[in-house]
Formats: C-alpha cells, structure tokens, sequence
C-alpha cells in the first residue's frame, strides 16, 4: 500500500499543511508506544537493561521517540501560535492541552497509586511532604520529581512517572515559540532567520565547550535542553519555510547520506536528527484513506505517554520477574483504555473551553487594566 500525498508528490509542506488530513495523530501514537516498549526494558530489568536501538545507533527507542514528539511539536505549535488570535488565546491553548490530563494522571498517583503500593502506613504516607512536594513540583514543571515515599522502592526500576521529565522543556519551548510569535518572527524573514543563527551559534558553542572544557559543572538541564530544544527548532523552521519544503521522498536521501557520513562521530546526532525530522514531516503529510479514518478516533498520544509508566510500575510490583516483551503486552491494553478515558473525558473536554476561557480572561484582563488606567488618572 503506497502512501501519497493529495493533489501530486511536489506539493509543498505549506500546502499540505493547510489541509485538515494527515498522519501526525497516528505518528505520536506510534512514537507514545515506542516509548511504553522501550521502557519495559529497565522497568522489568533494571537500570542496566539495553533498551532497543542503543547499540545500533547510540539512541533508544525512546529517545527517538522523544525526537519524533519535538519535532513534530515544533512545526504545530508554531502553526498554533501564528494561527492564535492573541498570545493569550495561544497559551491558553497549551495550558489546556497540557495540564487537564497532567493534573489528573498526577492527583491519581497521589491519592490512589501511591495509598494501594506504598510500604509505609497510610498515616506516614499522607503526612510525608515528599508525597505532597510530589504533586506541587510537578505542576510547577521545575525540579520535578519522580518518586512517592515508598512507592515501587522494590522495583527493578523505583519511581512512580519517569516520562514526566520532557513536560518541562515542552513548556520550556511553548513559552520560546509564544515570544517569537509575539515579535513577529514568523512573518518576517530575517528575525527568523536571525533567531536560527542566534540558536546555532548557541548550540555549537555548547557543544564545543561539553566537549572541550573541564570547566562545566552540573550543567545537566542546559544540555537536556540543547538536546532536545534541536528536533523542536528544526520543526520550528520546517513550519517556518514550510512553502519553500518540498514533499518528495527523493529529498529524505541527501540527509540520510550525511547522517550515514557522520555515523560515530561528534555530530552524527545533530545530522541524524536533521534525516529523522525531514522523514517525520514527509511521512506525516502522506496521506491515504485508511490512516484518515484512525484521525476519527481521536488523539491518545498524550495520554498513553502520561498514564503508560506508572501502570507498567504496577505490572512490575505485581509480577515479580516479569520480562519487558510480557509487560509490553499487558501494559498496552491498559494503557490505551486509561488514554481513551483522558482523551474523552478529560483532555477532548478541556479544548473545548479554550475559546471561552481565553476570553474571559480576556475581559477580566481589560477591566484590571481599565481599573487600573482609571485609578492611575484619578490620583494625578
């Protein structure tokens, strides 16, 4: 079965981009379970387990997916804020996509996870500030944490949510792509073109010193961020120049050819992510009837990434000495049905409100700043 992309192969991404059909909901599905397969690794293993992929290309399953998830946040996010009516309407957009799903997945694990699992009495549990700081950091986004006090201790690989970790840079990005909007950098070319020199000229001194100085210290968040800040700008700009991309197969294969150059070198990462997200965008805008219909269903991406670690913990407490093929396969039913639920219940729900709460807020901010005018006249 040949996928294609409607109305001819050299359509732009631009154009393909204004149609309503395409297959990224079905990618960061995909890209959702791969992480749920490549977890069952160490959560069944242990710290040492190899997961898939690490030995061939220096990069889990996992971690591709996490590239596959930026980068395809990059272009659509930035499509959402060059669409958004106001800066206003386009985070509250993010923050309703973000935090429904996220507060409920983290007030479960509190309140319901951690009471059934937990080796400490339930009065050592609620009275902990471990199990409330749990909860707090986490919607905060910043020093999150992973553990509830004597959770899955006894597990192969003890926590509660590891996945959690990205959320920060996601909104870490969200919040980059907002001010951007803000200055009009998706209309005019050179400050975008600026802010591509500014990154890269940033990233490559990073580097350069990550790899040359003995100098940096704790200096882990920085290089999360240059490393998964790369796939996300690279969607960024394949958004921004997304009239000047072509959608051709033919094109995949000049960056294939530099990331099979470069493989086991210094930057063989920054060229293998570069081939990766021309492949993604590629991908995702070759359409066919069957893949349109999966779009009916509805987005369980999020929820399958949120919801896949914490039940894959419970399988590993429950069976002792469970193998990652045997997780993989109870794990995902469960999942999937905890996903559908967010999706339906929770995060479909929460889109909903995004007008009228972006414009109530809206109101609310006009009347403060009328108030505020008005007081200001009043005392001159």
């Amino acid at each position: 079965m040949t996928l294609i992309a409607r109305g001819g192969s050299m359509n732009t991404l631009g154009d393909l981009a204004s149609r309503r059909n395409n297959n990224f909901n079905l990618i960061r599905m995909l890209a959702a379970t791969a992480v749920l397969i490549s977890h069952s690794y160490p959560l069944a293993l242990g710290h040492d387990a190899v997961e898939p992929l690490s030995n061939w290309i220096g990069l889990s399953l996992g971690e591709l997916a996490v590239i596959t998830f930026f980068c395809v946040s990059g272009f659509f996010i930035s499509l959402s804020r060059d669409r958004a009516g106001s800066t206003l309407d386009f985070f509250t957009a993010r923050f309703l996509r973000i935090y429904p799903g996220l507060t409920l997945v983290l007030l479960l694990s509190v309140f319901l996870i951690g009471p059934l699992f937990t080796t400490l009495s339930a009065w050592e549990y609620f009275s902990s500030g471990e199990t409330y700081g749990y909860l707090t950091h986490n919607l905060t986004l910043f020093s999150m944490k992973f553990q509830l006090p004597g959770v899955f201790e006894n597990n192969p690989w003890p926590g509660i949510n590891g996945s959690l970790w990205t959320l920060f840079y996601e909104v870490a990005l969200y919040i980059l792509v907002g001010g951007l909007g803000k200055f009009a950098f998706y209309s005019e070319g050179r400050k975008f073109a600026g802010f591509l020199l500014s990154y890269a000229a940033l990233y490559v001194a990073f580097k350069a010193l990550m790899l040359n100085s003995a100098l940096l210290n704790d200096v882990h968040r920085a290089e999360f961020f240059f490393t998964w800040s790369l796939p996300f700008v690279l969607g960024m700009s394949f958004y921004r120049y997304r009239h000047h991309i072509q959608h051709r197969c033919i094109g995949f294969l000049p960056f294939a050819a530099l990331a099979a150059v470069t493989w086991r070198t210094t930057y063989f990462f920054e060229c293998f992510v570069l081939a990766w997200t021309y492949l993604i965008f590629y991908l995702g805008f070759a359409t066919h009837p069957l893949v349109d219909r999966y779009n009916q269903l509805g987005d369980y991406s999020y929820g399958v990434y949120i919801y896949a670690f914490p039940i894959q913990e419970i399988l590993a407490h429950l069976f002792k000495g469970i193998g990652p093929v045997s997780m993989m396969l109870l794990a995902f039913p469960l999942v999937l049905l905890a996903a559908m639920f967010s999706w339906h219940v929770i995060e479909k729900l929460a889109m909903a409100w995004r007008r009228g709460l972006a414009g109530s807020l809206s109101i609310r901010l006009d009347n403060l700043k009328t108030r505020w005018t008005g007081t200001g006249k009043g005392t001159a």
